[in-house]
């Protein structure tokens, strides 16, 4: 997630240019053009009358509006979403870490009850980060290598769901603490409503991630774009001359930077800078979790990384 430009606009605004650069080259080559027919070359009769294309200009506009609003919809629920992971794995963590030994301390002992807590907050640990993975379509789960079960371990390689199968794994453990008498039904039923909970917020990230945003909004609008882009140069310079090269410049890039930024925000799982950035949230629950646990080995929080031109993003 962006956090913030460099503070020095200069420089910001230079790193935005270069990153546009191919796009804002065109933009010129076209204003350069229209100029170079209509005033160099005498070819008058080019010249476009103002109105359609103002008119091309304002469907445009609603056309962007109605995509980078829907964009908008999809990344802001994502962001709800992992703030719901947020709550729903503290509070997993910690149902597990009190609600265990309430029961059976005489006849399991205490070393055992500390494993199973262990095993079930390292496999809700492992899930989350096996989630992010799994929306970013990343296969690596070296990192969670330690917080799985060796019989989990052998079967990575051949399960499609990795996460939902952490999610039953615990809900077998949990079960089985059940039926050892490590806890009652009361507190089996609240940990199995936080799994469900899991469930539905995985269920929810995958339906952003897996649906895929209509065809037709994206094409129509960047066929509008450039169609506005071509065209507009030739309504301004009968009575701008050289002029329409900057103007039609700042006009046609603030309705690319506009459709540009309903791409990126459409699908906010692919690791940009702009996407919710899983593994900062990752890291800060782990470190929760872990200190649930009162383990001494944690890790430290992901910082902002710097980018090119001193702005900086959380991954």
């Amino acid at each position: 997630m962006l956090i913030k430009f460099s503070k020095n606009p200069v420089l910001a605004a230079f790193g935005v240019f270069y990153y546009h650069k191919l796009n804002i080259s065109l933009f010129i080559l076209v204003a350069l053009g229209a100029w170079y027919l209509h005033d160099y070359l005498g070819y008058t009769n080019l010249a476009l009358p103002i109105l359609p294309v103002s008119i091309l200009g304002g469907a445009l506009a609603i056309f962007l509006g109605f995509r980078n609003n829907s964009a908008y919809d999809r990344w802001w629920e994502a962001r709800k979403i992992w703030g719901g992971i947020v709550n729903s794995s503290r509070s997993y963590s910690m149902e597990i870490t009190t609600f265990f030994g309430v029961k059976g301390n005489e006849e399991h002992g205490e070393e055992e009850i500390n494993r199973m807590i262990k095993e079930l907050v390292y496999l809700e640990i492992a899930w989350f980060y096996s989630l992010a993975n799994h929306l970013r379509g990343i296969k690596d789960y070296t990192y969670i290598d330690k917080y799985l079960p060796d019989g989990l371990k052998d079967a990575l390689g051949s399960i499609k769901n990795f996460p939902q199968k952490l999610i039953q794994e615990m809900g077998k453990r949990t079960k089985l603490a059940l039926d050892k008498e490590i806890i009652n039904d009361f507190q089996h039923i609240e940990i199995n409503r936080i799994l469900t909970e899991l469930y539905n917020l995985q269920g929810r990230a995958e339906r952003i991630k897996f649906t895929v945003f209509p065809y037709y909004y994206n094409f129509f609008t960047r066929l509008f774009l450039w169609v506005f882009v071509c065209i507009l140069p030739f309504s301004l310079v009968e009575m701008m001359d050289l002029g329409v090269v900057p103007t039609s410049l700042a006009i046609s890039f603030i309705f690319y930077i506009l459709d540009q930024s309903g791409q990126v925000t459409e699908d906010p799982f692919e690791n940009r800078a702009a996407d919710t950035p899983m593994t900062t949230i990752c890291r800060n629950i782990e470190i929760d979790l872990l200190q649930h646990l009162d383990e001494k080995d944690i890790p430290e929080p992901i910082l902002p990384e710097r980018t090119r031109f001193y702005g900086t993003y959380i991954r």
